[in-house]
């Protein structure tokens, strides 16, 4: 469960921003629907929703912990001198020239297994300056490890009991570029190796806008037939007209006549060593009485965008959901209708759905669920960048308002800020027509 990320100077964030799944004592409503209860009196929200201009940073919010898993999850796979990123795309804050070189910095707090775990790093293209591990098996926060690098030589501030523990001696020379966490990961069930196994197994990012991302792991799921049921299930839930789903092998005959012979002979070496399948989708025909009176199969290129995306969606989610884990996901709503953006919000609010507590984290730009109906204050998430060009992240919650206030009106008056500024469009008549209007 995800409680809060943190980041400083990636990309267009500079400054700290902090963002929270912690519910606020102060604010009511949807209790038993978005909230999850943790410890008497206090609740993690399910769902929380980012808005912005174009360019404003919420992109670069979710990029940013997608970052964070990545370097996590490469650390051991680099050779000693290899950079952790490459010195051309090091992702610090490039509008000013101290923070340009300065390190990028992140931290993340979450429950695993009901244990509290607070992680956090910061480094350069090449080493790690500085990283952390915090945890509360009880109610008390302890360190569990700290490293830093002072004057090019790296300390430790490690309590002797974990240090014996893990297998770890502090006169161990790790290389600048790997991160601690992973090393210790290797020795035993210790407390980082489950910060790896939730970062990598739990805590799913996807930054990319394009189905493409992550359509293959719902291809993968079609072989399972337990999966395939719920995938199906899905799709017709959403009343799109799919009947069936399934895979079917491809051969040589399946191809257009019209392929390049280089490309059908590379087709066919790769069919030859590999079995190849294609997704096929199920739809009724009708008669003009409007009774079925037989099938038809088709490959996915003949449905549309909106339906590609859904089926695409529908693996993560259906994991997601099964697992209890947190899916944050960006431009949620491109190419899908707003209704359909509504019946993906109440699967992670409804209990029957979600028994697990998984949460979803989504940027959009659909304000029709800019709406106490759907969120609390605390669940909705603002980016705005200040006139130094750096993004800026605040909460609905932050505002004095009714929670029943109309959020989507207030936001299209800029009551929130957060929203494009439009210039004198007659600017623009200008640039093109190189006149008055």
């Amino acid at each position: 469960m995800l409680l809060e990320f943190s980041v400083k100077n990636f990309l267009s964030i500079k400054d700290e921003v902090i963002f929270s799944l912690y519910a606020s004592s102060e604010i009511k409503g949807h209790e038993e629907r978005n909230l999850i209860p943790v410890v008497v009196g206090q609740y993690i929200l399910k769902t929380a929703v980012v808005y912005g201009a174009n360019a404003s940073g919420k992109s670069n919010l979710i990029k940013a912990m997608g970052f964070m898993g990545s370097v996590i999850a490469n650390s051991l796979k680099l050779n000693p001198n290899e950079p952790i990123v490459s010195s051309q795309n090091y992702p610090s804050f490039q509008l000013h020239p101290e923070t340009a070189k300065m390190p990028v910095e992140m931290e993340i707090s979450f429950l695993y297994q009901d244990i509290y775990y607070h992680y956090g790093f910061a480094l350069d293209a090449h080493k790690i300056h500085r990283e952390w591990l915090y945890s509360a098996p009880q109610e008390n926060e302890s360190l569990l490890f700290e490293r830093r690098l002072d004057d090019g030589e790296y300390k430790y501030d490690i309590p002797e009991t974990f240090s014996i523990a893990n297998g770890f001696t502090q006169d161990q020379t790790l290389p600048a570029n790997t991160l601690l966490l992973a090393v210790l990961a290797k020795f035993t069930d210790s407390p980082a190796r489950r910060v790896m196994e939730w970062m990598g197994n739990t805590f799913n990012v996807i930054s990319s806008p394009d189905e493409e991302a992550y359509e293959g792991f719902t291809y993968s799921k079609l072989d399972e037939e337990d999966y395939r049921t719920e995938i199906l299930n899905f799709l017709k839930v959403a009343d799109i007209g799919i009947e069936d789903v399934f895979l079917e092998s491809v051969t040589a005959t399946d191809w257009p006549n019209n392929i390049p012979k280089k490309l059908r002979k590379q087709l066919k070496q790769l069919v030859s060593t590999e079995e190849a399948k294609r997704v096929v989708f199920q739809h009724n025909i009708f008669n003009d009485s409007g009774k079925v009176s037989g099938k038809k199969h088709w490959g996915q290129n003949h449905e549309s965008a909106g339906t590609q995306k859904l089926f695409a969606l529908s693996g993560p989610l259906i994991e997601t959901l099964r697992k209890g884990e947190i899916l944050v996901i960006d431009e949620l709503d491109a190419k899908l209708h707003p209704m359909m953006m509504r019946f993906l919000l109440d699967l992670f609010h409804s209990q029957a759905h979600n028994p697990h507590g998984a949460q979803l984290i989504f940027a959009t730009h659909d304000t029709q669920l800019l709406s106490p109906r759907f969120f609390r204050r605390d669940q909705v998430w603002f980016t705005e960048k200040n006139s130094y060009g750096a993004t800026e992240l605040y909460s609905l919650a932050d505002f004095e308002l009714d929670d029943a206030a109309d959020f989507s009106r207030d936001y299209f008056q800029g009551r929130y800020n957060a929203v494009p500024f439009i210039g004198d469009l007659r600017l623009f008549y200008k640039g093109v027509e190189h006149g008055e209007r």
